[in-house]
């Protein structure tokens, strides 16, 4: 045999034996080094309290927000970790959805991976007392019962209701131990009498809290006007006034809304600034016998034709009078030259130097406007602002004194009474409302007060008052004219703020029929002499406006058609 061979096959054979020795011994090694390290939490939860959510799970710092009287000592962990990872506490092995914990205090626990290397994560459950939620029914109510109606409708809103941890909550209404609504906000028809309703709000947890309401419900009555031969018309304006004043809406009014523009006079009685900005012409308009009579033959037509195109579109129709003096012709005090003109109030109560007849003869043009060329109802507001200095019959005139005021007045009622049935009298001092002026219930259906540039504090308090004196005297009270010059650039808010969240936020305390604006005068340019926006304004200003407008409060010519304050009340 060839002993060289051989030695070969003997070397081949050494070789292979080593490197299956080689590969056995590395083969040996890798097992060691493929025992995992991995040692991740996926996922944490309670077994008992599966709402409960956890934050901090990436951080291995876990925390939940318990918002209850639940027992926390004895809970069950549910976990996901890394394949073959095993959970401890200390020395003791945790089982996922078997082993019980005490999370009163902070938890921590250690995940082990196959390799022996460790991670840590803290469980930490934050258990407060629930607190009961705090229930708001809101303001006590007083309402009027329509004419010809058993019940009226009334808002519940339980909206202010709140509760500490923000959890939802259920609404009980009760009255009489009857449940009447289970939502947080609701409409019930209650007749007249006092009501007492109970509101009862139930968080999650079944915690509660209770508040009550009074609810009142007035019969609103008959309104009478102070001229005992008042037309069926006129009864029904001064009625569905009442309703509207008393109700949960006013109407928006603005002095020669049709007429009345910057630069001229326009003779287009389908336009006016409001429609041109709101889309709605207002829902009163007031007119100025002053331009029927000192005025070209021309415009006392135009104003005499707004005041049918008010009428004949539903609106209501407001007289005030800017009367001229007899020798002097103006209309403000610190204008008068003549003694007779500064003494002119005195010596028409008195009946000297012919003053009586003139004044008459004045009144005579304005009656003989309402019966021949109107012929329908029309409300007058003769001598206001009476508490002011600034007219021939304010404070400034000779021999002055609340009483020779009421005198005038009443002797204007009662000579227009006899001659006219179509009208409503107004009587509207200055703010701050003057009750030393009242000329008495019997010569006043409307009480008012005008104010110029308010705060929405000072309106809310002055409506306040008003509502209360008019409540007192059954009558009917309203904004009789507001406004502000240059707010279109200065408060742009004016409508919004100043006026309808002062009448909104006075609930049920303010009960007004109408707001008057002042008019968009013909004789100047400028937007700052505007007292509602026109289509050249900002479009802040517009916005605001037709804001107002849009509020479920106010109403304009439009809601005023659906009304018919003209009409029977007890037909609408």
């Amino acid at each position: 045999m060839n002993t060289s061979f051989l030695n070969r096959k003997a070397r081949h054979f050494k070789l292979f034996f080593l490197i299956v020795l080689l590969y056995s011994c590395s083969s040996d090694s890798d097992e060691d080094t493929f025992l995992s390290s991995n040692k991740s939490l996926f996922s944490f939860s309670i077994k008992e309290l599966p709402d409960l959510t956890f934050s901090g799970l990436s951080q291995g710092q876990l925390e939940a927000d318990l918002i209850s009287n639940a027992n926390i000592t004895n809970l069950t962990a549910i976990f996901e970790v890394s394949k073959g990872a095993t959970v401890y506490i200390g020395e003791i092995v945790q089982k996922s959805g078997s082993t019980t914990n005490d999370f009163s205090s902070r938890v921590t626990y250690t995940i082990k991976a196959e390799d022996g290397s460790t991670a840590t994560f803290s469980v930490t459950i934050n258990s407060y007392e629930n607190q009961p939620p705090t229930a708001n029914a809101g303001s006590d109510m007083i309402l009027y019962l329509p004419v010809a109606s058993e019940t009226i409708s009334v808002a519940l809103d339980a909206s202010a209701s709140s509760d500490p941890e923000d959890e939802e909550m259920s609404y009980e209404w009760t009255l009489d131990d009857a449940i009447i609504a289970d939502t947080e906000m609701a409409e019930v028809a209650l007749a007249l009498g006092i009501h007492e309703i109970t509101l009862v709000v139930t968080d999650a947890e079944g915690a509660s809290g209770t508040d009550n309401i009074t609810v009142e419900i007035r019969e609103l009555g008959v309104f009478a006007p102070i001229d005992s031969g008042a037309t069926q018309q006129t009864q029904n304006v001064l009625n569905n006034l009442a309703a509207l004043a008393y109700g949960e809406t006013f109407a928006f009014g603005q002095e020669f809304p049709l007429s009345f523009q910057l630069n001229a006079l326009n003779y287009d009685l389908n336009t006016s600034d409001c429609k041109d900005v709101s889309g709605d012409h207002p829902a009163v308009f007031g007119i100025d016998p002053h331009y029927m009579l000192y005025k070209s033959a021309s415009e006392r037509q135009l104003h005499i034709d707004e005041t049918k195109a008010a009428y004949e579109n539903g609106s209501i129709v407001t007289f005030d009078f800017h009367q001229q003096s007899r020798t002097d012709g103006q209309i403000y005090y610190d204008q008068l030259t003549t003694d007779t003109d500064k003494s002119l109030m005195f010596d028409i109560v008195n009946d000297l130097n012919d003053s009586r007849d003139w004044y008459f003869d004045e009144i005579d043009i304005i009656l003989d406007i309402i019966n021949n060329d109107l012929g329908f109802t029309i409300i007058f507001r003769p001598l206001h602002e009476m508490n002011g200095g600034w007219f021939w019959w304010g404070t400034q005139t000779e021999n002055h004194s609340p009483e020779l005021y009421i005198e005038l007045y009443q002797m204007t009622v009662d000579y227009m009474k006899e001659r006219t049935d179509h009208v409503l009298f107004a009587w509207s001092p200055n703010y701050p409302f003057d009750e030393g002026y009242y000329p008495g219930d019997a010569y006043v259906d409307i009480v008012g007060i005008d104010y110029y540039t308010p705060s929405k504090a000072s309106l809310q308090q002055a409506l306040i008052e008003l509502t209360d004196f008019a409540e007192q005297h059954h009558k009917i009270a309203a904004l009789t004219e507001t406004g502000q010059q240059n707010y279109i650039f200065d408060n742009t808010d004016f409508w919004t703020d100043n006026i309808l969240n002062a009448i909104e936020e006075g609930g049920s305390d303010i009960r007004i029929a109408w707001v008057l604006g002042w008019f968009n005068a013909p004789w100047d340019s400028s937007q700052n002499n505007l007292f509602i926006p026109n289509a050249q304004s900002p479009q802040d200003a517009k916005d605001d406006f037709i804001a107002f407008k849009n509020s479920s409060k106010t109403l304009f010519q439009e809601d005023m058609q659906v009304l018919d304050m003209y009409q029977d009340p007890s037909m609408n």
